[in-house]
């Protein structure tokens, strides 16, 4: 299986469509990420054939889509979705576990473990799998950054 976080700088968001419901643009997602995470009532209604987009809409219940409309909502998903969802307990890094708890807990008291760092150091090492984890089917270094900045600034 390919590793999505082997290369860093090649990782390209790619904008290919649009939510139906929210129009928002959506990241295609490949099959690996929606056989992994959608339930299995949802999963038997997956067309392999068609291709798939993310929405991040906080706003949208969608998460899923294909080229046909055929949506795929928060209920459907196994996990809790970054963008979909503020429960503290929220991962933002589905491989190594940073929630969003963990996140404010280093921002407020500076633990001495750095979540950069900490998930940099094990993408080196080759152990995220973020096809399968994540939702958006992607490295979750943009979002955990975008995260920490939101924190560190108060908004």
């Amino acid at each position: 299986m390919e590793n999505c976080c082997s290369n860093l700088k090649e990782i390209k968001i790619e904008n290919n469509d649009h939510c139906p419901s929210c129009r928002n643009k959506a990241k295609n997602v490949k099959l690996i990420t929606l056989k992994s995470l959608l339930k299995p009532s949802a999963l038997v209604t997956l067309n392999a054939k068609e291709n798939h987009y993310f929405c991040s809409n906080e706003d949208c219940e969608i998460v899923y889509f294909d080229a046909n409309n055929k949506k795929y909502l928060v209920s459907d998903i196994k996990v809790a979705v970054h963008q979909k969802d503020d429960s503290p307990t929220t991962p933002i890094c589905y491989c190594f576990d940073w929630t969003k708890e963990k996140f404010n807990q280093y921002v407020e008291n500076g633990l001495t473990l750095n979540p950069v760092e900490h998930i940099r150091e094990n993408i080196k090492e080759n152990r995220c799998d973020c096809e399968v984890n994540n939702p958006q089917g992607s490295c979750c270094l943009g979002n955990v950054t975008t995260y920490i900045r939101k924190m560190s600034s108060g908004t």
